[in-house]
């Protein structure tokens, strides 16, 4: 089974159709015409990122930052919303076909989302050969029975079709931004994720947190009592199988002062953070950042052409219309549940 989960940066239906969204010599690439083609390609594992993401098509497509009417938490969601979803279910299963592949093996849906924050919301489109929704939620604090402060996250669960005794858990999750002084300035990520272990999410397993979480494991800041607080630490058993500092967050220009990836790119703020059973199996290597910017090609060579570094500024600029943050890309297996 794949997921991936993507912020990408107030998306909405006119971002991902708005006609010359990339440079001409951009769209010569090959990579897509529109953010739409561009996102497309990318969840569906096309031809054009061979190397660098699985040619498997997505079994769950989590959009972060997803625009929507409205601020009251647990709302119907309102104006392009609803229609961003669709075009986007709609490119997916359109690319079934045009790729080859069977649709009775994908098939695509979406989950009617409420609203989760100011404006915001979470996406879930799924293939419904794979998965079947259960139930949808937005976190609560199970002390206080409140949502989550600022943009709460929003929980779907899921019966795996072959394996029908196995649920699956995905919290769309959305961190504050850090900010304040050095000492203090990611105090406001790491207390949002430390309130997770609050929460229902917490004590079932097969739950996978999953998003923009603006920290990372390994960050901390310093609490009144002189000790060093991180994330995730007060949640037992979880974790991710994605290697420390893996830088996802897009520069809006190139630093040549950085080394590797560090040129474009500036934290590792993206993440999965999961808690499974024995019978799920998340491989080392199988969860990673896809890196679009690095490896970006020029497909229409065959073989393939890299634009990084010779073209990295035009591919930096491209990229920044499609989002400032890189997918994430969990692949697992799902097996028979013991009895």
């Amino acid at each position: 089974m794949k997921v991936i989960s993507w912020n990408l940066k107030n998306v909405s239906l006119n971002k991902l159709t708005k006609p010359n969204a990339f440079q001409p010599l951009f769209q010569s690439y090959g990579m897509g015409n529109t953010v739409l083609d561009f996102v497309t390609n990318v969840v569906m594992g096309a031809e054009q990122w061979e190397g660098v993401i699985s040619s498997a098509p997505v079994d769950l497509f989590v959009v972060i930052e997803l625009k929507t009417g409205g601020s009251r938490k647990g709302a119907n969601v309102s104006g392009n919303c609803l229609p961003t979803l669709v075009a986007i279910r709609d490119a997916m299963n359109a690319a079934v076909v045009a790729m080859g592949h069977n649709p009775q093996d994908f098939t695509y849906e979406y989950i009617v989302p409420v609203v989760t924050g100011r404006h915001e919301t979470v996406g879930f489109i799924f293939n419904t050969k794979e998965l079947t929704p259960t139930a949808l939620a937005l976190e609560r604090n199970t002390v206080t029975d409140a949502y989550l402060p600022g943009r709460t996250p929003l929980v779907a669960t899921f019966n795996v079709v072959s394996q029908p005794a196995t649920s699956l858990r995905f919290s769309g999750i959305h961190d504050p931004p850090p900010s304040g002084g050095a000492a203090v300035r990611m105090r406001p990520p790491i207390d949002f994720c430390r309130q997770l272990v609050n929460t229902p999410s917490a004590a079932v397993r097969n739950t996978f947190f999953l998003g923009d979480f603006n920290c990372q494991p390994t960050d901390t800041y310093m609490n009144g009592n002189g000790v060093a607080v991180s994330p995730f630490s007060n949640l037992t058993n979880y974790g991710t199988e994605l290697a420390n500092n893996s830088l996802s967050s897009v520069r809006k220009r190139l630093d040549n002062n950085q080394a590797g990836s560090a040129v474009y790119l500036s934290a590792p703020y993206d993440n999965n953070i999961s808690w499974v059973t024995p019978n799920i199996v998340i491989s080392t290597g199988m969860e990673e950042v896809a890196d679009l910017i690095g490896e970006a090609k020029n497909t229409t060579f065959d073989p393939p052409d890299d634009l990084y570094p010779a073209r990295g500024r035009a591919v930096l600029n491209a990229y920044n219309t499609v989002s400032d943050h890189l997918p994430v890309i969990t692949e697992f297996s799902v097996l028979p549940v013991a009895t």
